[in-house]
């Protein structure tokens, strides 16, 4: 959401944020020009579905309330709603009665996420009501935006018609994610992952590799900078594999610094579980930015991330395979020119491919709604 909200911030345009809010931040502040309004605290290690609905229900119907009461003291020319849950959108009710245009940003769907997350199959009762959720999430929204070409010809498929649908995958803010100097003069071999710590990602495969890891390179170091369910699980494993000196649970930094500890590491990891629904087909946001920072990735060949990136551009290896997994890491670390190769490509892709070079098309989609 970071990225759409700066796109449109310039002293004649006023852009509101309406957000969760992490217990160390701010309620209200404003970030790059936009008034950020965080509205609920919520935890990221819910495991109750239960206590996971409450809290979504409770974040609608307070976004709801302070969208319709913002816009009827000044009404907005269109409201961006970025999942999950799909059905925020719905938050937009009064203005989008009142004439305002609703975009629905799909960046997760939601059946495969919870069917993930609680281990269903996609033909429980609980799927289905989902598919049925955003089925109507999408009729009710003007445009649909879907976060990578996989899933939108799911979305086009059961949920809404092509002509009112986009694709805008995740591109780096290269305002942020740029080729730095790495500061530190140690020589440990160090390999990050950054990002949320939930079952798919395959943090747990990293773990236990590491043991084998640090045969071949004494230096390694692993370190997890991320919160969520899975970490107590992941720091119990490391304690029973006696990793506690070799795997580092960094604190969690604002986003604007997330840069600057890639650019501290050797090695970015993407250990995400292909066996997964939704790990297999959600595309990695830390790939990119790892390439845009002059970062070698290794990655898990997801059914997503083979779509989006050759064998020039990341070190594949076998999704849920410790092994394959060493050897990826083993045979970058021995080889200079290959982590070179990795990221002259992927600063090339970069080039290419980043935000400033889809904010235009953004834009005219925001203008065309509002016309």
């Amino acid at each position: 959401m970071r990225q759409f909200a700066k796109a449109f911030r310039s002293p004649d345009n006023e852009v509101d944020v309406i957000a969760v809010r992490r217990s160390h931040l701010p309620r209200n502040e404003v970030i790059d020009g936009v008034n950020v309004y965080r509205i609920q605290n919520r935890s990221p290690v819910e495991r109750s579905r239960i206590s996971h609905i409450l809290h979504l229900g409770s974040f609608l119907f307070r976004a709801a309330a302070i969208i319709t009461w913002k816009h009827w003291r000044k009404p907005y020319d269109v409201i961006h709603v970025q999942s999950i849950p799909d059905f925020l959108v719905f938050s937009a009710l009064i203005p989008k009665l009142l004439g305002c245009p609703v975009i629905l940003d799909l960046r997760d769907l939601v059946p495969e996420l919870y069917a993930s997350k609680f281990k269903k199959k996609e033909n429980c009762l609980a799927v289905r009501i989902l598919k049925r959720v955003e089925r109507l999430s999408a009729r009710f929204a003007d445009h649909v935006i879907v976060a990578n070409p996989l899933w939108y010809e799911r979305v086009v498929q059961r949920s809404a018609i092509a002509s009112k649908c986009s694709v805008f995958w995740y591109y780096p803010d290269t305002e942020l994610f740029y080729p730095r100097q790495m500061k530190r003069t140690d020589n440990r071999f160090r390999l990050l992952y950054p990002g949320s710590l939930q079952h798919h990602q395959g943090v747990d495969l990293a773990i236990r590799a590491l043991s084998k890891i640090q045969q071949e390179i004494p230096e390694v170091e692993l370190h997890i900078q991320g919160d969520g369910p899975a970490k107590a699980d992941l720091l119990k494993l490391s304690q029973e594999l006696h990793l506690e000196a070799k795997v580092i649970f960094d604190e969690l930094v604002p986003f604007e610094l997330v840069s600057d500890c890639m650019a501290e590491c050797n090695l970015g990891l993407v250990p995400k579980m292909a066996s997964d629904v939704f790990g297999n087909e959600a595309a990695s946001t830390k790939i990119p930015e790892f390439m845009a920072v002059g970062i070698p990735v290794v990655a898990s060949r997801t059914k997503i991330e083979s779509y989006l990136y050759d064998d020039s551009l990341l070190c594949y290896f076998e999704s849920e395979n410790e092994d394959s997994f060493v050897n990826a890491v083993t045979s970058l670390y021995k080889d200079s020119s290959l982590r070179n190769s990795l990221v002259n490509n992927g600063r090339q892709f970069v080039e290419k491919n980043n935000w400033a070079t889809r904010v235009p098309e953004y834009i005219d989609l925001v203008k065309s709604l509002v016309k």
